[in-house]
């Protein structure tokens, strides 16, 4: 009887356990206070930092749970913090730029990638020589609303061309494709994809040679990735937007201390990030963005350079890709940067 009795209570206080749990699992979870993150694309292992700050409880220890969200590019990504789909955008200066001459307020308050990788891959067998041999050319981009168009923009600008003297071709990821096919002349896209094409075999070995790499460093030194959100969430949040950011850079810290181990957990978060050979090259990009760039090295990681992003504004007013002077001295705010 007493032996029965045991087993009864046994069972109830299993329960009764389990049951506290559970409470306690979803009273942690409900605890955290989440972000939604817009970057401007899919889960690439191109944001590793996010990857490990999750896998290695960086965002969790810091009471912030990251809802990372896809881009269709930058532009896209900044349209979905205007209409209120997320918080934070990561996303170029332009993509701000277009969305603030349109009557949207938006503040930069971080740069996690200030070194620009941004390029345009030419195919010289096609004639291309220089910028000026672009005209009549068909180039392809990731979106009509990314990075990869706004910065051909600056490049056409720069030597008397507007995107009326080129035929753009959005083409997603797949610029290899458009290449090797000669669908396309040439592709404005960045680093990470350059490997993909000229190192994994994207484009074949016998014509990887016909292809040059310009950067867009050369006329925009970055910074490359800015995070964007509405000055009142900002200024509503502000706490929480220094616990993501210490997280971010604890993350960071963590990927430049450990790379091989941080490309495995890219592998499984990220997609196509099945290769370790790969994932350690976009990484050691990344590194190298985060630590370089207009004012990195004086100021610390994260820091936007308003005189770099002034230039870029100026410049792209007088070219004409802006119809509005921007006051980047206002948009751009380095707060949160101890």
């Amino acid at each position: 009887m007493e032996n029965i009795m045991f087993k009864n209570n046994s069972g109830k206080v299993k329960c009764l356990l389990a049951s506290l749990i559970l409470f306690y699992t979803v009273q942690s979870a409900s605890a955290l206070d989440t972000i939604r993150l817009v970057p401007w694309g899919p889960k690439l292992i191109d944001f590793i930092d996010l990857y490990v700050g999750e896998e290695n409880g960086y965002f969790k220890e810091a009471g912030i749970k990251i809802e990372q969200l896809r881009g269709a590019g930058a532009g896209d990504a900044v349209r979905n913090i205007v209409a209120g789909n997320g918080d934070i955008a990561m996303a170029d200066p332009l993509s701000a730029f277009f969305a603030i001459q349109a009557g949207a307020e938006l503040e930069g308050f971080y740069c996690p990638y200030t070194k620009n990788w941004m390029t345009l891959m030419v195919n010289k067998t096609k004639g291309i020589k220089s910028p000026a041999d672009l005209r009549g050319k068909t180039i392809a981009i990731n979106s009509m609303g990314s990075t990869t168009r706004y910065y051909l923009m600056v490049l056409l600008g720069r030597h008397g061309m507007t995107e009326s003297d080129v035929t753009e071709v959005a083409t997603g990821l797949d610029f290899a494709s458009s290449l090797v096919s000669g669908r396309a002349d040439a592709a404005s896209a960045w680093e990470s994809m350059n490997w993909g094409m000229l190192v994994a075999g994207g484009i074949p070995k016998n014509q990887v040679s016909d292809f040059e790499v310009w950067p867009y460093a050369d006329i925009i030194p970055g910074p490359n990735d800015v995070y964007f959100a509405k000055p009142e969430w900002l200024n509503k949040n502000r706490v929480l937007v220094q616990r993501f950011i210490r997280a971010l850079e604890k993350s960071k810290r963590f990927v430049q201390a450990r790379p091989d181990e941080a490309a495995k957990i890219g592998q499984r978060y990220a997609i196509g990030a099945d290769s370790l050979v790969r994932n350690r090259a976009v990484i050691d990009m990344r590194v190298k963005m985060q630590n370089s760039g207009p004012g990195v090295v004086e100021n610390g990681m994260g820091w936007c350079d308003v005189d770099a992003i002034s230039n870029l504004a100026n410049d792209s007013f007088k070219n004409g890709i802006l119809n509005k002077k921007m006051n980047v001295s206002k948009i751009i705010s380095n707060r949160f940067i101890k």
